[in-house]
């Protein structure tokens, strides 16, 4: 009997692990591939066509539905999410014929979704799987609309708080509480007030997430709160930086002198 084909896709090796431990328990089951971010993800569905994909919603520099809305219909297999999403979205989840199972979960929640995916496949009902797939994301945009609440800046995004996964964990911050944060490659460090969080995520990709009207670039790898800016400070080789309220130096790059304007 030909094996059902599944893909995982989660950016936490434990994570990976666990799925691959209860997968290989399955002799009906055939693991194709490990991904651990959306770009990666993308290429294992073209090379490996799994049938089945279980994913991790929410992943830095590309996430699970960011992942799914650039794959084309026709190759969209079946999901099965793995999510720590908010109850609104869990709603969502709810109202379609597309699973998931919530981080952390038991052998049985698995099987479950699993076992369903199964039926899907014996079925052939790719194109049912589809239509509630396409279902799933607008109405998850449509929730996000209405659980925000409405801001002059962009209509329907809330600026309020910042969301980001590290060590395993998300974590919810106050954007008015990030003095400032820094990239490094593919990891960013997000200097709250309290604490320093690593992120894997691009420095590019979190600006989108902060508040453009309080936090600017004033470096190739930083990022600055406006709000927590207590002066500008000359530099070496006629260049400024500016202190942050905590006693934090950071330079302007000579492509963002143009900031300076902002503080006036």
């Amino acid at each position: 009997m030909e094996k059902l084909r599944v893909l995982i896709v989660d950016d936490e090796r434990p994570a990976r692990r666990s799925l691959r431990t209860l997968l290989e328990a399955e002799p009906d089951v055939a693991i194709v591939g490990e991904a651990g971010d959306g770009e990666e993800a993308l290429q294992l569905i073209e090379t490996a066509q799994p049938q089945v994909v279980f994913l991790d919603i929410q992943m830095p520099i590309l996430t699970g539905l960011e992942m799914l809305q650039r794959l084309p219909a026709a190759h969209r297999p079946h999901v099965i999410f793995i999510t720590a999403y908010d109850e609104y979205a869990l709603r969502a989840f709810d109202l379609q014929a597309v699973d998931y199972i919530v981080k952390p979960f038991g052998d049985e929640r698995f099987r479950a979704a699993l076992e369903r995916a199964r039926q899907r496949v014996r079925a052939g009902s790719l194109n049912s799987a589809e239509q509630a797939l396409r279902a799933l994301l607008d109405h998850l945009q449509q929730d996000r609309a209405a659980v925000a609440p409405a801001a002059p800046r962009a209509a329907g995004v809330d600026f309020s708080r910042l969301v980001v996964k590290s060590d395993g964990q998300l974590h919810f911050l106050a954007q008015a509480d990030v003095r400032w944060v820094e990239g490094q490659g593919d990891f960013v460090k997000i200097h709250h007030k309290e604490r320093a969080l690593l992120v894997r995520m691009t420095l590019t990709k979190i600006e989108q997430m902060l508040d453009p009207e309080l936090f600017v670039r004033i470096h190739k790898s930083t990022i600055v709160n406006l709000n927590r800016v207590r002066r500008v400070v000359p530099m070496q080789a006629r260049s400024h930086g500016m202190e942050l309220d905590d006693g934090t130096a950071l330079p302007i790059g000579p492509s963002y002198r143009g900031v300076l304007d902002r503080l006036k």
